[in-house]
């Protein structure tokens, strides 16, 4: 009769809970049954820890989500239930032997106010009561179970050294010392229920065993359930997505996997973020070599390197093509020599070590350099002096304003190339080194038995425009000069006159301009 009932318990529990939750084996007609119980922590749940023999220290927080289940082993005697209980183990690791004792009290009430099928009772309250019957709240204290740890690594630290140290002159505890301390310990161990059993290895630290506990039962959470995948927008399982900490943005992978590429391939591995429109939090390498392909992963970890060597200020690449090295340099030194091919540079031209003789530059650099050095910062301004010396600098800078200002205002004359400036005056040109004739606007040579053609033909691209640009001075009111006369052909003196017109103008002609005559 007992047998049955044990047998369609045992049948109801598996057909409830899972396999992680519940599991059994018959031995000899005899059921023992392993029943692990996850607690339901509330929002915001953490540990508390210290080491109570430090009044000073101060307390440690870490937030956790899950904790490791309790486990309860049960063996069904062949007369439960209907004349003796189960006996059964409790184990944990995160309560103490002394709190687990009272668990096991509680779970003595439960069968002598039932003394029927008592299995699924146990595991009910176990999940929803723990933590309410011991009057655990908001935070879980562990703080005499992290200070036990402490100890023992201590001792454990310590035993060999205390095997190889002679101590002749160690004296035995007292008599009264070894009676109190007996007698505590009886007392302790009459608090303790043989049953209650604190599952944590020696030596191991319990505070890394919850959180790694946590981490690993967040994944498997995690993929039991079902997302939406905000860039596909396609409903995937957490076995089949990838989420995005501390954000907590979920994608699904052959989305995150393709971004991933794309980034890779470009070169853009620093900071690769979240895809979350103004999301800022970055995917971390595990992430990315779970989903992208080890060549790929390969090329990753090297350009992250460079990218992030060539950010450090103390870092420089050895400049020969076929070394490349990674070189440390003195940030007050102006030589850094490469540890492999044993080469001797320049920090800041990457040439071979030229001791105190500034760095060379080229015609192409000094315009870049003079507009760099012009608006930088004085820090900037500084190294720059420190690379190139100040004096240099500033007779570069000269010379490139002249020349600045010669190509602003000067032309070259079309036959000699000599630099001429127009201070006044028309826009016919008279090069001061050779005599050619020239026009200011469009550097034309001008005909020289008729240099003013250029501006009295309508064909020319520079018609009527002999005084362009050119702000005629106020004449006096004595002056009977006119400035246009030379142009027009007008010419006047006391005794000659003189008048003339395009259309009646031959080469063969003689005609008077006001500076010379032609034939």
């Amino acid at each position: 009769m007992d047998y049955e009932k044990q047998k369609d318990e045992v049948t109801a529990l598996e057909s409830i809970y899972n396999e992680e939750e519940f599991s059994y084996h018959e031995e000899n007609g005899q059921f023992n049954c392993k029943m692990n119980i996850f607690l339901n922590l509330p929002e915001n749940y953490h540990l508390k820890y210290k080491d109570l023999r430090q009044k000073t220290g101060s307390v440690q927080e870490v937030q956790i989500s899950y904790l490791p289940p309790l486990t309860l082993h049960v063996t069904l005697p062949k007369d439960y239930p209907s004349v003796s209980p189960p006996s059964f183990i409790l184990c944990s690791s995160w309560l103490r032997s002394v709190v687990l004792s009272k668990l096991c009290k509680k779970l003595d009430l439960l069968w002598k106010n039932n003394k029927q099928e008592i299995l699924f009772t146990w595991m009910e309250f176990l999940q929803d009561e723990t933590l309410k019957s011991l009057k655990i709240k908001n935070y879980l204290d562990m703080d005499h179970i992290y200070t036990s740890y402490k100890i023992t690594l201590e001792k454990l630290q310590n035993l060999q050294a205390d095997k190889e140290t002679d101590e002749p002159n160690k004296q035995c505890n007292s008599k009264v010392s070894k009676k109190n301390a007996i007698a505590k310990k009886n007392a302790k161990r009459k608090a303790i229920d043989k049953r209650a059993i604190l599952n944590n290895p020696i030596g191991t630290n319990p505070i890394q065993v919850l959180v790694d506990y946590n981490e690993n039962r967040k994944q498997i959470e995690f993929k039991k359930n079902f997302y939406t995948c905000n860039i596909c927008f396609t409903d995937k399982s957490g076995e089949h997505c990838t989420q995005f900490l501390p954000c907590n943005h979920i994608f699904c992978k052959d989305c995150i996997k393709g971004y991933f590429e794309v980034k890779i391939k470009d070169g853009s591995v620093m900071n690769i973020c979240c895809p979350e429109e103004k999301c800022k939090f970055e995917a971390t390498p595990g992430q990315i070599k779970d989903l992208v392909s080890s060549e790929l992963f390969s090329k990753y970890d090297s350009l992250l390197l460079n990218t992030t060597l060539d950010t450090m200020m103390d870092i420089i690449y050895c400049p020969r093509r076929n070394c490349q090295y990674p070189v440390t340099r003195d940030p007050d030194e102006h030589v850094a020599t490469c540890p492999v091919c044993q080469y001797s540079f320049c920090v800041y031209c990457k040439m071979v070590y030229h001791g105190v003789e500034p760095c060379k530059i080229s015609s192409a650099e000094e315009q870049q350099l003079v507009k760099e050095y012009q608006s930088a910062s004085n820090e900037r301004k500084a190294e720059l002096e420190k690379r190139y010396g100040k004096k240099r600098l500033q007779i570069i800078i000269e010379n490139a304003l002249s020349k600045n200002w010669i190509n602003d205002n000067s032309r070259n004359c079309p036959h000699c190339k000599t630099a001429i400036e127009k201070s006044d005056g028309c826009n016919k040109m008279t090069c001061s080194h050779c005599g050619t004739y020239f026009c200011w606007l469009c550097n034309a040579r001008l005909n020289p038995e008729a240099p003013y053609l250029h501006f009295r033909s309508s064909e020319s691209t520079c018609y009527n425009m002999l005084y362009h640009g050119m702000i005629p001075d106020e004449p006096d009111d004595d002056d009977d000069f006119d400035p246009y006369a030379e142009y027009l052909g007008y010419y006047h003196d006391d005794e000659y006159f003189s008048e003339y017109s395009s259309d009646e103008y031959s080469s063969d002609e003689e005609y008077y301009t006001g500076e010379e005559y032609h034939n």
